[in-house]
């Protein structure tokens, strides 16, 4: 049934005053679709496995990785090891990171944030990872 629902997308691009031709979508799950998170759940759902130091939650299109330690430097060692392997997974399977939505953030008590050792330096293929301080998660 899937493919039946699927087949045959066409879309085209418009942006400002110009429109691409249309074209026939062989790949993806359409936004707005109310299979779409669901199916996309199934695409990504081996993602996981590839994680070697930290844990994944995994919703819709967001994926959030956690994990913990009693040093900075060994938070930023679990990251940024499993940030390379997740890498590897989303170019095996066709996908993108967003680099603008993806940040980090270190959860603590007032008192061990206050002392931390350092502050992780967490990076993507060269491109640093922003830290915030709270962030919304769906």
């Amino acid at each position: 049934m899937v493919p039946i629902v699927f087949r045959s997308k066409k879309a085209n691009l418009h942006l400002n005053n110009c429109k691409s031709d249309i074209e026939t979508i062989r790949c993806g799950v359409p936004q707005g679709s109310n299979l779409g998170p669901l199916l996309f759940l199934i695409y990504i759902n081996d993602l996981p496995n590839c994680l070697e130091t930290t844990h994944s939650n995994l919703f819709a299109d967001d994926t959030i990785l956690s994990c913990q330690g009693h040093l900075s430097i060994d938070i930023e060692y679990k990251l940024n090891k499993d940030l390379v392997n997740a890498q590897k997974w989303l170019s095996a399977n066709t996908l993108t990171l967003n680099n603008e939505k993806t940040k980090y953030m270190i959860i603590g008590s007032r008192q061990r944030l206050k002392n931390l050792d350092h502050v992780p330096k967490i990076s993507i293929n060269g491109h640093q990872i922003e830290r915030v301080y709270k962030k919304e998660a769906l």
